[in-house]
């Protein structure tokens, strides 16, 4: 392993290089995941509504978006941010490029085998993707650990970090289950437990910790963060742990810790909204993701309540399981990174292109801004649509809403993988026309 810091110049700007381009690919894996995510929507969500929310192709789809989408997307953005707000560097970065591999291997194994039904290839693939979420806290918990308790986006980063642990290990001792049966408690409860462990502390933590740092840099509001927010995370944090131990070992107490959790969200979303009410900065389309998912995100939480409630074992609670991840995946989630990356995907590739000498280019000159309007419209239409369907069990009107979140999502990853591709080639030709860019764009403003 090398280190950085004893690297003679030619390695130190090898390694410069390979760092910068790190969040790209994972940007652009994921970027890729969500195509073929929001691709296979349609199709799935019709036997969701015809069976059952479990099953080979539904998990598939599931982890199509929480690893390959959702978990790249915030790995991406942690190997940028950690070394900044830490004011340090990876410590391993070759280990960074072999967890970036082993994440390859992890996820497309994982989800091909859910597909195929084989759970000795998905336990083998888990294994492998655990190891490359070691890997990821190797090199950034050493960044976070010193900030923890002080900073708000380092503390939630780094309680997000231990939960992503968490929850590779529950997925690999769910899947060996499934071969050897060695679990006790009943499938659904451990599910949730995994489900509370993975949406909730990996990433709602992360993106709550991620957003009260990045969305005042983009809408400057006139008040500060309240130091309020990191008891928040405390409580978010707190309120996961109860919760999934209380699933994993059928004890009582789930509906308090449940309550927890929704009260620390609300109180993440009353933050929210004071700061967007004190902005000075006009509403971007970041700014519009992110007031969508705040919407998604209390549908996802009282799902979620009515879930705890009903229990998913009837065809009711199927249904209600069903709206609770698209709510929370597509509505939540996914809002939140496509708006993200509208600020941030095109500052990475500048800096990518800086670390390895090539001319130089502009952010505003590599995004394509025009289509957001229809990324927005046809993206949010749908996964309300999709919601609708599941409840109703309505299998057209499913379709058609998984239909409508393909053409956004597809629309998002042509723009977005446009923009991606100039950290890796040298000239800029056939970069963003003007034609394709608002011209209200800032300068500046994305990599803050």
């Amino acid at each position: 392993m090398v280190s950085t810091h004893d690297d003679t110049p030619r390695n130190a700007a090898q390694i410069e290089r390979m760092i910068a381009l790190l969040p790209i690919n994972f940007f652009v894996l994921a970027t890729l995941f969500f195509a073929l995510g929001v691709i296979a929507l349609a199709p799935i969500a019709r036997g969701v509504v015809a069976g059952y929310f479990y099953g080979p192709w539904p998990l598939a789809l599931v982890h199509t978006f929480t690893l390959g989408w959702i978990t790249a997307s915030v790995m991406g953005v942690m190997y940028r941010y950690a070394p900044a707000l830490t004011h340090g560097r990876i410590p391993f970065p070759r280990l960074a490029v072999v967890q970036f591999v082993l994440f390859v291997v992890g996820s497309t194994g994982m989800v091909t085998h859910f597909a195929l039904g084989v759970w000795l290839g998905t336990w083998l693939a888990a294994i492998v993707m655990l190891l490359s979420l070691m890997l990821f806290a190797l090199n950034l918990i050493p960044l976070l650990w010193p900030y923890a308790g002080r900073g708000v986006a380092e503390t939630g980063m780094f309680g997000a970090i231990c939960f992503l642990l968490a929850t590779g290990t529950l997925g690999v001792l769910l899947a060996m289950d499934k071969s050897y049966g060695f679990m006790g408690g009943s499938l659904l409860t451990n599910l949730g437990a995994h489900v509370v462990l993975a949406a909730v502390g990996w990433v709602t933590l992360a993106i709550c910790a991620v957003s009260y740092r990045m969305l005042p840099a983009f809408i400057l509001p006139t008040i500060a963060l309240p130091r309020a927010a990191i008891y928040q995370l405390y409580a978010l944090a707190a309120g996961v742990i109860g919760l999934a131990v209380t699933l994993l070992v059928s004890l009582r107490g789930s509906a308090a810790w449940c309550a927890l959790v929704v009260v620390s969200l609300l109180a993440y979303l009353a933050t929210m909204g004071r700061l967007m009410r004190a902005r000075r900065m006009a509403l971007d389309w970041t700014a519009r993701h992110a007031l969508a998912g705040f919407v998604w995100l209390v549908a996802a939480a009282a799902a979620g309540v009515a879930l705890l409630a009903v229990g998913a074992a009837s065809p009711t609670g199927s249904r209600i399981a069903a709206a609770f991840g698209a709510a929370g995946l597509l509505g939540f989630f996914s809002n939140f990174i496509i708006g993200m990356s509208y600020h941030l995907f095109a500052g990475f590739v500048v800096r990518a292109r800086a670390a390895a000498g090539w001319t130089a280019a502009t952010a505003d000159s590599l995004v394509y801004t025009r289509p957001r309007l229809l990324v927005f419209a046809t993206f949010n239409a749908g996964v309300a649509i999709l919601v609708a369907g599941f409840l109703a069990a309505a299998s057209a009107l499913a379709v058609a809403g998984g239909v409508l979140v393909a053409i956004g999502g597809v629309v998002y990853v042509a723009a977005t993988l446009g923009t991606l591709r100039f950290a890796y080639r040298r000239s800029t030709s056939g970069a963003a026309r003007a034609s394709f860019r608002s011209p209200a764009a800032t300068p500046g403003s994305y990599d803050r």
